[in-house]
């Protein structure tokens, strides 16, 4: 997947802070429904969504879901993320299987940029975007920290 393609409008709601904390929302929020989100491509199409996020700085694993206990204190790179959550991920699943799964969040500093431009929980997404933002992908580009190793 192109970087180009994850900032689509259509994919906007995927930025939202709470955009992304289950893999059945990160699917949502590309467009998959409960009709189409167990397909391989829903897979496939989940996993270079999750690892462009992960390039970007932007998100986190906060909880590995019923696979906690083994994980939760290892470090993994971003490709080491990848492959773990593919292993995990069952062409197959369905909403409530996900919740079980890997959670994500978004990073502090992309939360803090945020509230910083003024968006506040019951601000409307698309018009924040709109008004406040303008090009996201430029705007996460000037803000994200320039001190860290986007290509783990």
């Amino acid at each position: 997947m192109k970087t180009i393609e994850l900032f689509k409008e259509d994919f906007i709601e995927l930025f939202m802070p709470d955009g992304i904390e289950y893999i059945s929302t990160i699917l949502a929020n590309i467009g998959y429904t409960y009709k189409n989100e167990s397909s391989s491509s829903a897979k496939k199409h989940g996993l270079e969504v999750i690892e462009k996020l992960l390039e970007l700085d932007l998100i986190e694993v906060f909880y590995w879901g019923k696979y906690d206990d083994k994980l939760k204190d290892l470090t993994f790179s971003n490709s080491e993320i990848i492959n773990k959550i593919d292993s995990l991920w069952a062409v197959g699943m369905h909403g409530p299987d996900f919740y079980r799964m890997p959670m994500f969040k978004y990073k502090n500093w992309y939360l803090d940029a945020l509230k910083k431009e003024g968006l506040t929980q019951t601000t409307n997404w698309k018009t924040f975007v709109k008004e406040k933002i303008g090009d996201l992908e430029k705007w996460i580009e000037e803000n994200r920290p320039k001190n860290t190793n986007h290509n783990n």
